[in-house]
């Protein structure tokens, strides 16, 4: 899977791109905390800006933060719920 794409509730669409390891390493580097790397990770892996993902509401980011996670538990690097 090398993309995903995820409805927001104003009906715009984006477009997730599967994490490499670059983003991800970028991420553990700029913080260690969670959100921040997860904000980190959205905004870089949908051309958005953090500031913009970080103005969403909090369905709409749950609904990216659900996106990443399931390409990490794909690859083996989170465990998933299921």
């Amino acid at each position: 899977m090398k993309e995903k794409i995820i409805k927001l509730e104003n009906g715009e669409e984006l477009t997730m791109r599967v994490p490499t390891v670059r983003v991800l390493k970028n991420a553990t580097n700029r913080s260690d905390k969670d959100m921040e790397q997860t904000i980190y990770m959205i905004a870089t892996l949908t051309n958005k800006q953090e500031s913009e993902i970080e103005e969403l509401d909090i369905k709409d980011f749950k609904a990216l933060q659900d996106g990443l996670k399931d390409f990490l538990a794909e690859a083996g690097i989170l465990k998933s719920d299921t």
